[in-house]
C-alpha cells in the first residue's frame, strides 16, 4: 500500500465521504471479508464504521467525522458488539484489526506474475 493511498484514505473518513469504504475494501480487502463470514448480513454503513475503528478512530472522532453525537456512536458499537458476538470486556478496535490475523486471506501476496 502506498503512503499516499492511505493518506487519502484517512482524508476520505475526515470528510464522511461516500468513497470512504471502496477505498478502504481496495486496501484492506480481507477485512471486509472477514466481517462478512462472521456476519454475511452486516450493512454498509456498519462496515464503514468498523473500517474506521480499525483505523483506530477514537469515539469521539467517529462522531465528529460522521456528524453524530459520541453516545450514537457508543450505541452503535454495542449493536455491532451483539451482532458479531464480541465480548464486552475485549477492547472493540482492538478486535478490529485482529480481523486481518484471524482472515486466511490475509498473508496472501499478489505473485510477480499476477501484477503484470
Amino acid at each position: 500500500m502506498e503512503r499516499n493511498d492511505f493518506n487519502h484514505l484517512i482524508a476520505l473518513a475526515k470528510n464522511n465521504n461516500a468513497e470512504f469504504l471502496a477505498l478502504f475494501n481496495e486496501i484492506y480487502p480481507e477485512f471486509v471479508a472477514s466481517l462478512k463470514t462472521i456476519n454475511p448480513k452486516i450493512r454498509s454503513s456498519e462496515l464503514e464504521f468498523c473500517a474506521m475503528t480499525f483505523l483506530n478512530f477514537s469515539t469521539k472522532n467517529i462522531a465528529q467525522y460522521t456528524f453524530v453525537t459520541v453516545r450514537a456512536v457508543q450505541v452503535r458499537k454495542n449493536r455491532l458488539r451483539k451482532k458479531l458476538n464480541i465480548a464486552s470486556d475485549i477492547d472493540f478496535n482492538n478486535w478490529m484489526r485482529e480481523q486481518i490475523q484471524r482472515n486466511p486471506l490475509a498473508g496472501k501476496e499478489q505473485s510477480p506474475d499476477e501484477s503484470i
